[in-house]
């Protein structure tokens, strides 16, 4: 269990920031930020954490489903291996360089894929069986980015799950390519059952390759925009200001939809395997794909997509801070009622829900505006044990109030007073 008198929290007080994007807001409110000397960069407190590690230990379990192994690799980058594939002048109004004492120079790295093929080719030749050798990490990353805004959603610094997959020829890495993006539509619609995520045929840009998608979330910062068909939901990407009026799967009528970009796919082909020097037995250079996630950026979208105020976070049950928040009274009458409490919260904390309880003992506060902050917190379920549960204590039966959040709504849901054997049905939903 969790005490909230001992945790960094965030308060009903917090100042609102004038902006357009909601996460950016309630990431600040709730404490699971803090902004940092520099503009782009911030902090990510204890809450948020919380909720980065959980998606974080989601994407492993698909990804090492599908037999990825996963690796750490050095954040600082060679000038010479990003030389090899041409990309240290391509993409240098975006890296962050440095020299060390010596006068060698290294960029802080905003993506990858020259450094596990460097890995690769050391290690290589494989064994065909080890084919496909998928690899993947969850880092932070560095981009100087022109015009960093709304929070965690274009920071300088974020956190990201990158996959990078070698197979020997391209129809098996085609074959690679359509089991990782079917992973990753399992965890955008399964485990954080979101309402609406686009996948759409994209731009390779600087990561190159014949084949790539982007993910997209509707959003209102209007990072992008995608149109989506309103007839057969065929959805594809806007570039610039250029739209079309008709869908060119039928013909029908176009709707623009705002969001912002959570993921992206490349089938890469040889493009840095040949030039890295990463070959199987035949000496051919193995076929590339590459993978990514924007671990932090999918926080924030979630915030921004499912929540309606400042008032209110709400988050894909799966990464919530908290499953289950229990408000204390602010003092009890006699021993034995605190004695019943705390059986209640030993009896709790067991199975799925040890470990995922916020105990709000912060008796100086009311317990309304401690339901309130719970709710702001977006805290799915909550037990009061306020008046009217502490009276069932004294007749022999106990009952607990129970309240709930649902997503897309400000409002808490009073359910009433429940045994423990329905509470926990309740929970479970």
């Amino acid at each position: 269990m969790h005490y909230a008198s001992r945790l960094v929290l965030g308060s009903l007080d917090t100042a609102p920031l004038k902006t357009k994007s909601l996460s950016y807001q309630l990431m600040l409110s709730n404490g699971m930020i803090a902004g940092v000397s520099g503009r782009g960069l911030f902090a990510v407190l204890p809450v948020g954490q919380r909720v980065i590690e959980k998606l974080t230990r989601l994407v492993d379990s698909e990804l090492n489903a599908l037999g990825a192994q996963k690796l750490t690799m050095p954040i600082l980058g060679s000038k010479e291996i990003w030389e090899k594939t041409g990309r240290w002048n391509e993409m240098s109004a975006e890296m962050w360089k440095l020299q060390d004492r010596l006068g060698a120079e290294f960029c802080l790295q905003p993506t990858a894929e020259e450094m596990v093929t460097q890995i690769v080719a050391f290690m290589s030749p494989l064994r065909q069986k080890a084919l496909p050798l998928m690899l993947y990490q969850t880092t932070d990353k560095f981009r100087d980015e022109m015009n960093p805004r709304f929070g965690l959603l274009r920071g300088r610094e974020f956190v990201m799950n990158d996959l990078y997959t070698f197979d020997l020829d391209e129809t098996s890495a085609l074959k690679t390519y359509q089991d990782v993006t079917t992973a990753y539509d399992k965890i955008f619609r399964h485990h954080l059952a979101l309402p609406d995520v686009y996948r759409v045929q994209a731009d390779s840009g600087h990561v190159g390759g014949a084949l790539s998608h982007e993910y997209h979330i509707p959003n209102n910062c209007a990072e992008d925009k995608v149109s989506v068909c309103k007839s057969c939901s065929t959805p594809l990407k806007i570039e610039g200001p250029t739209t079309i009026s008709k869908c060119p799967s039928c013909s029908g009528d176009i709707a623009v939809v705002e969001s912002v970009e959570v993921g992206h796919t490349f089938l890469l082909g040889d493009k840095y395997s040949a030039p890295l020097d990463a070959r199987h037995t035949d000496k051919r250079p193995y076929f590339m794909g590459c993978f990514g996630l924007g671990i932090t950026r999918i926080v924030a979208a979630c915030i921004d997509s499912l929540s309606v105020s400042a008032k209110a976070m709400r988050l894909p049950k799966a990464i919530v801070p908290y499953e289950l928040g229990v408000i204390l009274p602010k003092k009890y009458k006699t021993a034995d009622e605190e004695a019943a409490v705390m059986g209640f919260l030993e009896k709790l904390n067991t199975g799925s829900l040890k470990g995922e309880i916020l105990v709000d003992d912060r008796g100086d506060k009311s317990v309304g505006r401690r339901l309130a902050e719970m709710n702001k917190l977006g805290v799915p379920n909550a037990v009061v044990l306020g008046n009217a549960t502490l009276r069932t204590f004294q007749e022999g039966e106990p009952r607990f109030e129970f309240v709930r959040t649902r997503l897309r709504s400000e409002e808490l849901e009073e359910v009433g007073l429940l045994s423990y054997d329905d509470l926990m049905d309740e929970i479970r939903k």
